[in-house]
Parts: C-alpha cells; structure tokens; sequence
C-alpha cells in the first residue's frame, strides 16, 4: 500500500505494505531542476500511486452507512476488526471498539470498493492494540463510548444506551463481571488518551503492529477470496432504553 505525505515543498511516496519494496522519494529540487523538472520526477511514482488506490479489492452488496447509536458501517468494521485481530494473535480479543469519530466517511456504496476507499474511511495510521481491561474498567469504558452518543463494537458485546450510560452490558451473552479481565482491541488513538479516554493511558497494551486500515483492506479481499460481498446490518447490539 502506498502513503503519501505532504511537508511544506517535500513529497513523499512511501510503502507501508510487507509485500511491497519500500519506496521513499524526497522530492525537494535537486541541483539540475531546471532539466529536471519537480513533475516528470514525481510522474511514475503518482502513477504507481493511482494504479494501486484504484485497485478493486471487492465489493460491498449494499450501502454500508454511519450512523449512531448502531449502523451498518461501524458494525462491519468492529466485525472485521474482530476477525483480522484474531488472525494475528496466540489469544484471541473479547471484543474490539472503533472510535466513532475516526470513521472519516460516511457510507461505503454499493458495489465495486477500491483500495482508495478505505484510505478515505481510514486515513491515519492508527494501530490495533489490546488491552487486558477489568470488568470494572470495562464498564467505565463502555460508558464514556455511550455518553458520547455510541461508538462501533463488534457483536460480541451489546448494551442498552441508556440516559449516557451503558446499561445491561453483556460480552459474550454474559453480564461483565466487576472483577473478570476482558481483552478488548481498539484503536492506539484511543488507548493513548484520545477521544478524551485519559483513564486508559496508562494501562498496558499489546501492540498488534496491524494498522487498521489494513486489516480493513484484508477483510474485503478476504471476503472477496471466499467469491463474497462485504456487507451488514444493525442487529441491536446497541440498543436505546427508555
């Protein structure tokens, strides 16, 4: 996969991908500029670019969309998230969390999804880690994800968003027990204190070293693989009380 970034008259044309040899060109004007100009040494690098953000890695069967409490787009993705973690780890995560808002689109359309796409879904470079969380700790944090309105979780969490608070929240079909461990997957923004998860910054994590973007981009070909559309639906597992 290619990453570009941009730093004042610098531009970067960088690999992130095991597959694929490391690539990195400073672009800054070299002493020749004029025979050579800043365009014609970028050129093949953008076309490689191209190429790759408008490879078709799958396809979705119907418009997968943003939403809160629950939505079909965030389902999929703490679903994925939850199947291509596991795949990468000896102990596999109770449940995984995405922040709401580091979903940067919001639907993924029917039909064709090209690798582009889920760079414009998820732009940043944020890793999955897991984190051993007490039931207690859990709940707070499942908590703060309801008073901010709800965040995607996979399906094998569910609870009653309920006047801010996450009420009747079970993992596994259980009642979270106060003094139980829950191994919990989630992006390192938020592990690191963002989206205002100060209280998780200094519990410790397990770096996956899987970006979730790529685990997004393995589950469409996977599915794919399999002769597969992605899709999903809102099936409860966030549910508003009363």
């Amino acid at each position: 996969m290619l990453v570009v970034a941009l730093f004042g008259c610098n531009t970067y044309y960088q690999t992130k991908n095991a597959t694929t040899e490391n690539l990195r060109v400073q672009t800054s004007a070299p002493a020749d500029s004029e025979t050579h100009p800043l365009e014609a040494i970028i050129e093949p690098y953008k076309s490689s670019l191209d190429e790759q953000m408008n490879n078709v890695i799958g396809s979705a069967s119907k418009a997968l969309k943003k939403e809160r409490p629950e939505s079909s787009l965030g389902n999929w993705i703490a679903d994925a998230l939850q199947n291509q973690v596991n795949q990468h780890l000896s102990l596999p995560v109770d449940v995984t969390i995405q922040n709401y808002g580091g979903i940067r689109i919001p639907e993924i359309p029917p039909g064709p999804i090209r690798t582009g796409k889920i760079y414009e879904l998820m732009p940043f470079d944020n890793m999955v880690v897991v984190m051993n969380l007490s039931g207690l700790m859990t709940q707070r944090l499942f908590d703060h994800m309801a008073a901010g309105g709800g965040w995607p979780v996979s399906k094998e969490a569910q609870y009653v968003l309920q006047q801010g608070r996450a009420k009747q929240l079970k993992i596994h079909g259980k009642p979270i027990q106060a003094e139980a461990t829950y191994r919990i997957a989630l992006p390192d923004y938020v592990a690191n204190g963002g989206n205002d998860c100060d209280f998780l910054k200094d519990i410790p994590r397990e770096d996956t070293g899987q970006l979730v973007r790529d685990l997004l981009i393995d589950e469409v070909k996977e599915q794919a693989s399999k002769g597969q559309r992605i899709e999903a639906s809102i099936d409860g597992r966030v549910r508003m009380g009363d």
